[in-house]
This record gives C-alpha cells, structure tokens and sequence, in this order.
C-alpha cells in the first residue's frame, strides 16, 4: 500500500511539473516571440502609437466599422480594436492597456451590446482567451481579480489558462506563431453572407446595469480620455422600449435599428460587408469623422 501512494505522488508530482514547464513555454513564447496573431499581441508589441479615432467592442465592432473606409481619401488614422466574443469588461481592459502603452487618439469609440448591459452579474471574463499570455502584466492582473471568476486557477495553476482557453490559445495558435504565421487580413474583416430569414429577430431584455459603465466614465475622466459611446445596428430588433430609454439617460448613441434591410445583415446581430459600409457612413457623418 506505501509503494503504491508513493507511486501516485510521484505521478502527480511529475504531472505538475509538466504542466509549469508547459506554462512556461507558452507564455514565454507568446510574450517574446514577435509577429501578430491577434489585436491583443498587437497592443503588447507596439507602443506610442498615434491615431485620429480608436474603436473598441465586439465582434460588432471588428465585423461593423470600416475604418478604411473613415480613412480613405483623408488625412485620418483609425484603428478597429473590436474583439470577436469580447464583453464590456474585456474592452475596458484593453482601453486600460491601450493607454498604459501609450497608445494616443482624439477619440475612443467604445460599442456596447445590449448584453453589456443585462447580465445576471457584473463579474464576467467570458472572452478572456488573447489576454491570458500576459496575466503577469500589473495591468492584466488587476483587472482578472475584479472582474474574473477564474483569477486564482488562471493566474496561479500552471498551465490552466491554456488548457481553459485552449480553442484560442492552445497547440493549434501557438504552432502558428511559431511558423510565423502572422495575421494577413486587416482589422476590419467585412462579413460576406447575407440574411435569408425576412422574419428573423433579436429580442432585448428587460432590465440594465450602468455600473461598470460609469467606472469606465471614471476611468477616462482621469486618464483624460474622450470617449464617445455607441450601438451597433440589429436586424428586427423587438422589445427596445427600456434600452432606448436607458441609452438616453447614458449618453449612448444608439443605432440598433437604423438599418432596415434584412440584405444588409449577416445573421440578426451581426452586418455583412454592405452593411457595414452604410452604418459607418452613418459615423462619419454624425460625427464628422472626415476632415
């Protein structure tokens, strides 16, 4: 019975040991090795950047605002920071991170889902993945113990993070890194299908939270930030009544039905190519993004 518990605890110390030698050769090679796979990597590599208009959301940010289209013919500089999956909170972490390396710009647009605003609890990380290389950052690490239900086994297990968040960091991304496999479309990525369903919708909620919206207004107003807030166009939206309500009493300029037609959109919440270039034409002129 003894040979056999040493047995299991030398197992299980020789497991452990693989998994910190693992943790540190991922994270090593993801925080040293240069080349950009993601939006992530790109604010961690480069540092003092200037621009003329930042945006920052989710996949409705990344798939919506053409900034080439902003900059085109102009003597403007935009840069599209939106994350697919990313929540309120991922944004506001990589608003922190993006001042924190001295990224400048007139002004940070920063689009907010309506799921932002409705969930059951603040405390959420949910499209957390491209920051985890990086926990060890003050920044980074900061954030996760506010906002991460997950802050002790992500920031103190070895390797867990890239076993928890593997279908976007694990073997597959970093043998891409590894083969210099760098990015190749532009931030902006236009959306090529188009919705087939007339009768589709997107149901809103009921209910909102702006706490964590007035903790990012705090934190601009003393980073000396200009922030302007915003929605993305949904297809069909039902049951806005309460958020249009909520978007006005935030300063939010709301656009969740702006865009009418259903050969516009790739899925209820979500433009296609076309209808990305009509809702940021929208931008540009309320906002007078063109010199």
């Amino acid at each position: 019975m003894k040979r056999f518990f040493k047995y299991i605890i030398w197992r299980i110390a020789v497991l452990i040991l693989v998994l910190i030698l693992l943790d540190i050769l991922f994270t090593s090679i993801y925080s040293k090795k240069k080349g950009i796979r993601n939006k992530i990597e790109y604010v961690f590599q480069n540092s003092k950047k200037n621009y003329d208009y930042i945006f920052l959301g989710s996949s409705r940010v990344e798939y919506h605002i053409d900034t080439e289209l902003i900059d085109a013919d102009n003597n403007t500089r935009s840069l599209n920071m939106g994350v697919s999956g990313q929540d309120l909170t991922e944004t506001f972490l990589l608003l922190k991170l993006l001042i924190y390396k001295s990224f400048k710009a007139k002004k940070y647009f920063i689009q907010l889902d309506e799921s932002d605003f409705s969930l059951v609890k603040e405390k959420s990380f949910i499209g957390a993945s491209y920051f985890m290389p990086y926990v060890d950052n003050n920044e980074v690490k900061n954030h996760l113990e506010k906002y991460d239900d997950d802050f002790i086994l992500d920031t103190k297990a070895p390797f867990y993070r890239y076993m928890n968040y593997g279908y976007k960091i694990g073997y597959r991304e970093l043998l891409l890194k590894l083969n210099n496999k760098n990015r190749r479309v532009s931030f902006y990525i236009g959306l090529k299908p188009v919705l087939k369903d007339n009768n589709a919708s997107y149901l809103f909620k009921e209910k909102y939270n702006n706490d964590l919206l007035n903790e990012i207004k705090s934190f601009a107003k003393e980073e000396n930030v200009a922030l302007v807030f915003f929605t993305s166009p949904y297809y069909n939206p039902q049951k806005t009544v309460k958020f249009k309500k909520f978007a006005k009493q935030n300063n939010i300029n709301q656009y969740i039905d702006s865009i009418k037609k259903v050969e516009y959109f790739k899925d209820s919440d979500h433009l296609n190519y076309l209808g990305a270039r009509i809702f940021t034409e929208m931008l540009i002129r309320d906002f007078n993004l063109k010199y």
